[in-house]
C-alpha cells in the first residue's frame, strides 16, 4: 500500500488557539472579549436598567441585549441606542461592534445588569 503524503508540513498549532480561531470564525467571542463587554455595558447602563437587562451574544459584530419589558426595549431601540453604541465603541476599540439589538427576554435579572457584580 502506498500512502501519498504532501510534502509541504505545516506548523503545529496550540489546540486553544485552534478553538480561539473556530469560535472567532463562528462570531463568538473570547471569555476575555465577552468579559470586556460585560464591564463596558455596566459602564453605560442607567441605574434604572439594573436586573432589567442581560447581554445575550455577540454575532456578527452586533451585541444582542435581553430586556425585561417590551417597553423597555422600545425606550432602549429608540432613544438610547445611538448614544449607548458610540460609548460601547469608544471603550472597547478593538472589538468590532457594528450595532445593537434589544430583544425580549423574560429572564433578564441575571448579573449583567447589576452593577457592582
Amino acid at each position: 500500500m502506498v500512502v501519498n503524503r504532501s510534502s509541504k508540513r505545516r506548523e503545529p498549532h496550540r489546540a486553544g488557539e485552534l478553538v480561539s480561531r473556530a469560535l472567532r470564525d463562528l462570531g463568538l467571542p473570547s471569555q476575555r472579549v465577552s468579559e470586556r463587554v460585560r464591564r463596558a455595558w455596566l459602564g453605560v447602563m442607567e441605574p434604572a436598567w439594573e436586573g432589567r437587562t442581560v447581554l445575550r451574544r455577540i454575532e456578527g459584530g452586533v451585541l444582542e441585549i435581553g430586556v425585561s419589558s417590551a417597553p423597555l426595549r422600545e425606550e432602549l431601540a429608540h432613544f438610547h441606542q445611538e448614544r449607548l453604541l458610540e460609548v460601547l465603541r469608544r471603550a472597547m476599540p478593538d472589538v468590532s461592534l457594528i450595532g445593537l439589538h434589544f430583544v425580549l427576554d423574560g429572564t433578564s435579572t441575571g448579573t449583567e445588569g447589576r452593577k457592582g457584580s
